[in-house]
C-alpha cells in the first residue's frame, strides 16, 4: 500500500513554483503480505508460517536480519515433488535466492526500471547496511507503477 505525502505546487505571478515530487521506497508501506523465517527452521515451520497469511511470502533471514532468500508456493511444491522430510529439511536448502534487494532512499522510477530488466522471483527493501525492511510485493509494484504515472503527468 502506498501512502501518499505531499507538495503543494503553484504559481506567483511571476514564477511557476517547481518541486520535485520524486518517491521513494521509503514512502511505501512494504510490512504486509510477508513473513519472516530464520535461514535454519525446518520447511515444517515454514509452511506453518506462510498458511497464516492469505497470499504473500517467507523471507529467510540470517542472524543478522540479512535477507538470504524467498520461499513461496513454488518452493514447497518443489520440496513435495522430491519427497521430503518437511521436518527434517532446513529453509536454506529450499528457498529461492533470485531476488532484489532495493535500498529504502532508491526512487521508485529506479527500482521499477531494475524490476523491469531483471524480473526477479521477490523484491525486498533494505536499510542502508543491507538489514531487511519490508517486501515489495506485487501488488506494491502495480501501485507505485501507477503513482510514477501519474507524477509523470503532473510535468512538475
Amino acid at each position: 500500500m502506498i501512502e501518499l505525502t505531499g507538495t503543494i505546487i503553484g504559481r506567483n505571478s511571476n514564477h511557476r513554483t517547481v518541486a520535485t515530487m520524486s518517491k521513494t521506497v521509503a514512502d511505501l508501506k512494504l510490512d504486509d503480505e510477508h513473513i519472516t523465517i530464520g535461514i535454519d527452521d525446518t520447511m515444517a515451520e515454514a509452511a506453518r508460517r506462510l498458511l497464516t497469511l492469505s497470499g504473500g511470502i517467507l523471507i529467510v533471514l540470517d542472524e543478522d536480519s540479512k535477507t538470504k532468500g524467498v520461499i513461496g508456493n513454488r518452493q514447497f511444491l518443489k520440496a513435495l515433488a522430491e519427497n521430503v522430510n518437511a521436518n527434517d529439511v532446513k529453509c536454506s536448502e529450499w528457498m529461492e535466492m533470485d531476488f532484489l534487494e532495493v535500498k529504502l532512499s532508491e526512487t521508485l522510477k529506479s527500482v521499477l526500471s531494475e524490476i523491469k530488466k531483471r524480473a526477479p522471483q521477490a523484491v525486498v527493501a533494505v536499510e542502508e547496511d543491507g538489514e531487511f525492511v519490508g517486501y515489495f510485493s506485487p501488488s506494491d509494484y502495480q501501485q507505485a507503477t501507477s503513482l510514477v504515472s501519474s507524477l509523470k503527468g503532473l510535468e512538475l
